[in-house]
């Protein structure tokens, strides 16, 4: 007698492939479904395991077949019969439908419970192998969540561990951890520096949320263009709502020996920068709300005033929440901003939530730290917010 055990994602598959590999009289003795793939449980797909089982001799099988009903069917396909009836395969021990008479061999059921029996040690060691896994899976999310990553990120590296890590490497502090870092870093975009413009002004525009700093960000920037590299830089700013935001811009202006100019309106915007003589014109825009969508839409009205390219960048605060940074990045794409500044890295004991939202095509440009104008502000670099992760050693206890 031979046994066989196929898998195939539907039941008619699975038994194709048997009479393909043994031929049509093949006698189906069990099926269930089980999960193949996946790890510790989870995005498993649901295939469907028969066993088979054929008689090398044809005619011993076929004179030993028992029919049911006078329907000619083979006894040992009642299994699967009822499980197609119950419209769901299960986990019980189908062989215990079986009498020894259907083969005409009484080795059947113990050659039977034998396979059986090497299954449950093949599960037994798989989970042994899983508890170690979990040791090392376990600990580093558990770091992650004190850095507050969010859980969509942690099913993001979850499933790459899954596809990229052997049974070995997983194992492996070191190796899991280099993983992860190859994760993050490839999850980060970063854009480079502002380039100066060269036949016409570079037109930099910073939107953004009220409270994250874009007023002293666009001074520390016109600060290094204008005043530490040279560049001829111009000043305006789309705000006529928030008078201390005004005067402050005024005031770096002044300081800094830059021109600038408040814009009201849609046509007074057009006429600044068809009248700009600057290679870098910086423009200082109202904060607003991400649920603002009246304000969004005004702010967007007069920037469309202008038909030259514009280089938006949003202005996100790192200590603003997963949540809350995923929805101002989703509300304010209506002003078709390229690129981000972080502000206030400096502010902040955690960074999970801010890199958990940079896996979306999203580039960065710079980074501030500190109040201080021009010297707290850098071009964005992967490793600096990947060293600013606290992650502790992993350790795994030893099997007992």
């Amino acid at each position: 007698m031979i046994y066989r055990v196929y898998r195939a994602s539907t039941y008619k598959e699975a038994v194709l492939r048997a009479k393909m590999d043994l031929g049509s009289d093949v006698y189906i003795i069990a099926r269930k479904e089980v999960k193949e793939g996946g790890f510790l449980g989870m995005f498993a797909t649901v295939m469907t395991e028969i066993t088979v089982a054929k008689n090398e001799d044809k005619s011993v099988g076929q004179g030993n077949s028992v029919t049911q009903g006078g329907g000619g069917q083979k006894a040992a396909t009642i299994p699967a019969v009822k499980d197609q009836q119950k419209g769901k395969a299960d986990s019980t021990d189908s062989t215990a439908m079986l009498s020894e008479g259907s083969f005409g061999d009484s080795s059947v059921m113990s050659e039977l419970m034998e396979i059986k029996k090497q299954l449950k040690n093949i599960l037994h060691d798989r989970s042994e192998e899983i508890q170690e896994e979990s040791q090392v899976l376990e600990a580093l999310l558990d770091q992650l969540r004190r850095n507050d990553f969010s859980e969509e990120y942690m099913v993001q590296v979850r499933n790459r561990f899954e596809t990229e890590l052997t049974l070995k490497d997983i194992q492996d502090p070191e190796a899991v951890r280099e993983q992860l870092k190859n994760h993050i870093l490839e999850n980060i975009q970063v854009s480079g520096p502002i380039a100066v413009g060269k036949s016409s002004p570079r037109i930099v525009v910073l939107v953004g949320p009220t409270g994250v700093g874009k007023t002293t960000t666009i001074a520390k920037l016109a600060a290094s263009f204008g005043v530490l590299q040279k560049k001829n830089v111009e000043l305006l700013t789309i705000d006529s709502y928030r008078i201390a935001a005004i005067e402050q811009l005024g005031k770096y202006a002044e300081l800094m020996q830059l021109p600038f100019s408040v814009i009201n309106s849609r046509e007074e915007y057009k006429n600044a920068v068809m009248n700009s003589k600057a290679e870098i014109l910086f423009v200082d825009t109202v904060g607003r709300s991400q649920k603002n969508n009246l304000g969004l839409a005004e702010l967007r009205d007069i920037l469309d005033g202008v038909k030259s390219e514009m280089d938006i960048h949003l202005v996100l605060s790192a200590t603003t929440k997963y949540r809350d940074a995923m929805d101002v990045i989703a509300r304010f794409n209506q002003l078709v901003y390229k690129n981000i500044i972080i502000t206030k890295l400096d502010e902040t004991n955690t960074v999970g939530p801010l890199l958990s939202i940079l896996g979306n095509g999203n580039k960065i440009s710079y980074f501030t730290t500190g109040q201080s104008v021009p010297d707290d502000i850098e071009i964005a670099r992967k490793e600096k917010l990947y060293e600013l992760i606290s992650f502790d050693p992993i350790h795994v206890r030893s099997p007992v």
